[in-house]
């Protein structure tokens, strides 16, 4: 909002790309990841690229009204496909319609030399942010998730962002299996010293359509409840720096779908908790920041 001075919407474009771990054979994917890599809703059953983004333009006029819009290409991996392919997709989308940001949601190993020469090019004449997928600095959780990559990888990637002029804003899955209050702190305290520009915190949902939903099914886990994350999240928001942007705080997914938390809160009651309780408190934002 401070940024463009008025509210920035999204709209989403699912390429029908993979992933790596897809492509390459590697059995399931993230354990957390859903068979549709987090397709938005209102793509579900609309294939052309073109349509896809009328149909989001048309859901934020329908819902918001006025505002700017950013392109979003979200699900699986965006920048998992070669230059050209890359180029072909964004371009004409960018050219049709009126958009103001473009934003591309991608994992720390899949951001080549000749990627970021092309996100550099188009930062030229829009603003460009890179959505990265770091998920925990745990490499313990990290292997047991069946990320293939390390913390370090985030790291490297991050700084590879930042040295090439483009915004980076870091996904970080909280409650992931195994991991304690202070893991989870740890984890976002690394984040924060890194030269991220935004974070995104999400609270872990397990899926039907996952391999993490398959073995809950088995032997369910316990799982951070919507009241118990509200309580977390208060305590995470105090540690990074007042400064730096928090675009996410709850995660969305399909009640269809969602196995685990039970849905208690809407997103709006949810944001409407947090700030009240937060200020009720007296907590905010960087108190705790070293």
């Amino acid at each position: 909002m401070e940024r463009w001075c008025r509210p920035l919407y999204r709209v989403p474009i699912d390429p029908g790309w993979s992933c790596p771990h897809r492509e390459r054979g590697l059995p399931g994917g993230c354990t957390f990841c859903a068979e549709d890599g987090g397709r938005a809703r209102q793509t579900l059953g609309v294939e052309t690229l073109q349509d896809q983004m009328h149909c989001g333009i048309h859901f934020v006029r329908e819902r918001y009204g006025s505002g700017l819009l950013e392109l979003y290409i979200q699900a699986y991996t965006a920048t998992y496909a070669s230059v050209r392919a890359l180029r072909e997709l964004v371009e004409p989308l960018l050219e049709a319609g009126n958009f103001v940001s473009l934003s591309l949601g991608t994992r720390p190993d899949c951001l080549p030399p000749a990627t970021l020469k092309l996100l550099q090019e188009w930062n030229q004449g829009i603003e460009v942010w890179v959505e990265l997928g770091v998920q925990t600095a745990r490499d313990r959780t990290l292997e047991s998730i069946n990320r293939r990559h390390r913390w370090a990888d985030s790291q490297q990637a991050i700084a590879r962002l930042s040295d090439a002029g483009l915004k980076c804003c870091a996904h970080l899955l909280f409650g992931l299996p195994g991991e304690t209050a202070d893991h989870m702190f740890e984890t976002l305290d690394l984040v924060t010293h890194t030269r991220t520009n935004a974070l995104k915190l999400h609270n872990l949902h397990v899926l039907k359509s996952s391999v993490m939903g398959e073995a809950w099914t088995l032997h369910p886990f316990p799982v951070l409840s919507e009241a118990d994350w509200l309580e977390l999240v208060m305590q995470l928001l105090r540690r990074p720096p007042a400064t730096l942007p928090i675009f996410r705080v709850f995660t969305d997914s399909d009640p269809e779908n969602r196995l685990a938390p039970p849905s208690v809160y809407s997103k709006g009651r949810f944001l409407h908790e947090l700030a009240a309780s937060m200020q009720s408190r007296g907590w905010y934002q960087g108190e705790l920041c070293t």
